[in-house]
């Protein structure tokens, strides 16, 4: 089992401190923004045209059931995305029930099968002496930290959760030669990063589903930056392609906080009809 020290479970809890201070560089000067991009299932950004080894974003767990009207479950998750594979790190909550549970898993691109489930998954206390807790969903109200970092020289992935209640969820996998030039964070909706079959119900109005802070990427390269930089940043629409009528389930707002932040909203009766629906 690949171990995750002391050290590199605290240089994830304080990431979003760092990225405060990394955020401000010169980076931001020449975000490129590109079109829009349509996902059955997420909404929030994906940025390409970089080799990404390292993505997170901090967000607020929100009371699931006040989503009840719209969805049964929803999540929140960040990605890795090369040509053969798909890496998330997430949370998923029923609308129906109260907790977060987490996942890591690691996809085949090509088929969508799974190839690995929350490998080596292990749950931590708050100061890290213990590793061997029992899984414990997160509840609502709890501010937590994704990250997901891969090491192209020996191939070690590795995922946490680092939450304000006081423990982390950890998951570690090892995976070679892989260049990972897409990567995301945003909402989720189905079961995989492929699945539109879920039911939508439109709101009267547009409803805010997630808030993410602090979020950051490092290149192969090691440049770090927000989602504004030389590479190019795409906003991401959720859109089951249903045809039904109520296709477009949420969208992104515009980036602030130097290109760290954004909420995603769910799409109302009104959004919508063939065309793209106007972002808040």
């Amino acid at each position: 089992m690949l171990r995750i020290s002391r050290r590199q479970l605290a240089v994830t809890v304080m990431s979003a401190a760092v990225a405060a201070a990394v955020l401000a560089g010169p980076g931001v000067a020449g975000a490129s923004t590109g079109p829009a991009e349509i996902s059955p299932e997420q909404a929030g950004y994906t940025a390409t045209g970089a080799q990404f080894k390292y993505v997170d974003a901090v967000l607020y767990l929100r009371n699931p059931g006040q989503y009840a009207s719209e969805v049964a479950r929803f999540g929140d998750s960040v990605q890795l995305w090369s040509a053969s594979l798909v890496v998330t790190l997430g949370v998923t909550a029923s609308t129906s029930g109260p907790g977060y549970t987490q996942h890591a898993t690691v996809y085949d691109r090509s088929t969508h099968a799974v190839i690995a489930s929350n490998p080596n998954a292990e749950f931590c206390d708050s100061n890290q002496n213990d590793c061997n807790l029992p899984a414990t969903p997160f509840g609502a109200g709890t501010q937590l930290s994704l990250s997901i970092e891969y090491s192209p020289a020996d191939g070690s992935l590795q995922m946490i959760e680092a939450s304000s209640a006081g423990f982390s969820f950890v998951s570690s996998y090892t995976i070679t030669g892989q260049s990972f030039t897409q990567a995301r964070i945003g909402t989720d909706f189905g079961s995989s990063p492929w699945d539109g079959s879920y039911s939508y119900r439109p709101p009267a109005k547009q409803v805010k589903a997630a808030a993410y802070s602090s979020a950051h990427l490092i290149t192969y390269s090691g440049h770090t930056s927000s989602l504004w930089s030389w590479w190019v940043h795409h906003p991401l629409l959720a859109n089951t392609g249903q045809q039904s009528g109520s296709d477009w389930v949420a969208v992104p707002t515009r980036l602030s906080s130097f290109g760290s932040s954004f909420s995603t909203y769910f799409v109302p009766g009104s959004g919508q009809g063939p065309n793209q629906p106007v972002r808040p």
